[in-house]
């Protein structure tokens, strides 16, 4: 489970990272959710979630918020204003997820990324250990 900061609790969110992760290195961790997906089975368990992750030369690993950030904070997109979608069934028929992905990567610094706009909270910038690899 994550929490989210969520009034309903934590969600629980499958990630199928258990090859690439040694499980202490989930267990606990500040992770980016994509959370306006719609709820999903796999392996007849629901999924709530999607943890971002850069993967590439150097491995796997979570994108991560910034320091200071609180569960559940907003991450926004310089130059992308607009609020999230609430109804996932919109999202699924424009197909979001799929437009989206191709334009999320870590830059040379491993500042995660849309369009070369910087992932960010109010506390900064999001990041991740792998530096010029995709997320998904």
């Amino acid at each position: 489970t994550i929490d989210l900061g969520e009034p309903a609790g934590p969600r629980q969110i499958l990630s199928g990272l258990a090859q690439h992760l040694p499980i202490d290195a989930v267990r606990g961790a500040r992770v980016v959710v994509l959370c306006n997906l719609g709820s999903k089975k796999l392996g007849g368990v629901e999924s709530q979630g999607m943890v971002l992750c850069a993967k590439g030369e150097g491995g796997l690993c979570f994108v991560t918020p910034p320091d200071g950030s609180a569960p559940g904070a907003r991450v926004s997109f310089e130059g992308f204003a607009g609020e999230p979608e609430q109804n996932p069934k919109k999202l699924a028929k424009k197909k979001a997820w799929e437009t989206c992905m191709p334009d999320l990567a870590t830059d040379a610094e491993g500042v995660a990324c849309y369009k070369g706009v910087a992932f960010a909270t109010a506390e900064g910038k999001c990041t991740a250990a792998v530096r010029g690899a995709p997320i998904s």
